[in-house]
């Protein structure tokens, strides 16, 4: 970022940067495979979880992120979703979330 460098597919995928790389005319399927693998999580936590990452792109130290995501952690565990994730999962099948 600091350097304005371009960065190809290839090197993102290498250097971490992007999850990986398809084809072209296969962008769209892989994008809706993504956004349906993130749909299935607790919508709860996925709001968490962009709150988190955007709170400790600001955070002063390691210490501070940490703590940011550990009380992300423990609000996680105090609905009826995570109830529910341990059924599931218990029960081998697909959560049912419900909070908002």
């Amino acid at each position: 970022m600091l350097t304005g460098r371009f960065v190809d597919a290839e090197e993102a995928a290498t250097i971490g940067l992007v999850n990986r790389v398809v084809p072209e005319d296969e962008l769209l399927d892989a994008a809706f495979e993504i956004a349906e693998q993130i749909a299935a999580n607790t919508p709860f936590g996925v709001t968490l979880t962009k709150r988190v990452l955007n709170a400790n792109v600001d955070a002063g130290s390691l210490s501070q992120a940490v703590e940011v995501e550990n009380r992300g952690q423990t609000l996680a565990t105090r609905g009826a979703d995570f109830a529910e994730a341990l059924s599931a999962f218990r029960e081998k099948r697909a959560a049912a979330f419900t909070s908002r």
